[in-house]
């Protein structure tokens, strides 16, 4: 049974550190079949105005997967995914040490035809070595599917 305490709304409830290195990035841009030269080649980023070769930005969602609720709330399963939202404000550079925070950002309940939904929503800021926001993520689960 889930525990519905509104008072965690807010809590930090992951934290986890990557270190990015070259070959990840490179990895991840084959796989989303990426030939962009800024994200497969550090010269050709240089020539674009960039220290190194850049992440793409979804590269953050790659591994900030985790818990979808504080361990309080004992969630079992998994949520349905109920939306996401992605804002990137600066580069992700090989080397880079990634911070992922996680915090739940809400909880609430609607109610329809079909009964009474709950949802949870996960809220993540990515930071970098140097305490910039490299990305904020929001993410929205309904509970028990």
């Amino acid at each position: 049974m889930v525990n519905w305490d509104r008072g965690l709304a807010g809590k930090v409830f992951s934290r986890t550190e990557q270190l990015v290195t070259r070959q990840q990035l490179l990895d991840y841009a084959s796989i989303l079949g990426s030939t962009e030269s800024v994200h497969v080649d550090s010269k050709a980023a240089r020539d674009q105005g960039h220290r190194d070769m850049i992440a793409m930005p979804t590269f953050v969602t790659w591994h900030g997967v985790g818990p979808i609720a504080p361990p309080e709330m004992a969630v079992q399963g998994i949520g349905i995914n109920a939306g996401y939202d992605c804002t990137f404000h600066v580069p992700v550079y090989p080397g880079d040490t990634l911070t992922y925070m996680t915090r739940l950002a809400d909880l609430y309940e609607k109610t329809g035809r079909s009964g009474t939904m709950r949802f949870v929503v996960r809220e993540t800021t990515v930071t970098n070595q140097d305490g910039e926001c490299v990305a904020l993520l929001r993410n929205s689960f309904i509970l028990g599917w």
